[in-house]
Order: C-alpha cells, then structure tokens, then sequence
C-alpha cells in the first residue's frame, strides 16, 4: 500500500496537535511532512522576542507566515515587510531573512514547503506541556542552532535583525 493510499483527512481543533517550546517559542504542529507526504508541513506558533532568529538561509524548503494575532516585521532579502494581523509573507528558499516579533506574543502560522523544517523545531524543543513559557526561553545559541541548523539545510549567516539594528 503506498503511502498516499495511507493518508487520511483530519482535524485539529484550537490548541490541537504536538506542542513543543523551540526556538524562542512555542510550536503546534498542524499538518506534518508525514501527514502530506513531505510536500508540506504547517505549524502555528506563538511567538515572543525570544523567537527573533539570526539571519539564515534555508536551501531546502520555502517559508511563508500568516499572521493571526499580533504584529512581526520580516526581513527577506532586500524588502523589510511589516505584517500586522491577517497578512501573508512569503520567503523562497535561498533568500536570507530574519524577523523581529513587534508585538508579544504574535500568533503565525508557519507553513515550510517540502516538509522538514518542524523537524528542526522538534529537535530542540521541549514538550510543551502548559502555556506558560519555560525559564529561560531562547533561541538557543550559535554552538548549538548552527550544527542542527546544518542538518537541516538552514545556514546562519547573521545576527538576529534587532541585535543588528
């Protein structure tokens, strides 16, 4: 039986789906690679200042963001976008960005095309197990975010936007 065969319609109702605390925030998978046959993975975050990520590059998968609450500015490239509730910002792959979270906490939904990035999410994350933010909630440092990065095919090629601002 081929995997597509396998694959079944579902439903994830608010607050739904594997939670962990990664990369500054929290993170709720809503459709994995395995769900879509790795052609895409979507997840909702919330998203604090401590989500802000250095600038990279992911070679292996577009990134888009849907802003549901509050208010992030992206940094993509050229273009500086600023993206209050009900905006899409879109990333293709090979394009350095960076975002800066203006109002705490922003609630996005990430979508990553193909599948792989909520791999990276989960790898150094912490089940989230309550809605409150675990001590000490950051984006971890270069010694560690640059080795799993690299697996991933995401490449740091800078400073979070406001530490460089």
């Amino acid at each position: 039986m081929s995997g597509r065969a396998a694959r079944k319609p579902f439903v994830l109702k608010k607050g739904e789906g594997q939670s962990v605390w990664s990369l500054g925030g929290r993170f709720t998978l809503k459709v994995t690679g395995a769900d879509a046959n790795k052609r895409f993975s979507l997840v909702e975050a919330l998203a604090f200042r401590s989500t802000e990520p250095p600038l990279h590059i992911h070679q292996n998968e577009d990134e888009a963001w849907y802003i549901l609450d509050g208010q992030m500015t992206f940094y993509v490239g050229d273009e500086v976008l600023e993206a209050k509730a009900g905006t899409f910002v879109y990333a293709p792959s090979g394009l350095a960005h960076s975002f800066t979270v203006d109002v705490e906490p922003t609630r996005v939904l990430v979508l990553a095309s193909p599948a792989g990035f909520e791999h990276f999410a989960l790898e150094l994350g912490e089940p989230a197990t309550s809605d409150k933010p675990p001590a000490g909630l950051a984006v971890p440092g270069p010694d560690v975010l640059g080795p799993v990065a690299q697996r991933y095919g995401i490449e740091v090629v800078g400073p979070p936007h406001r530490a460089g601002s």
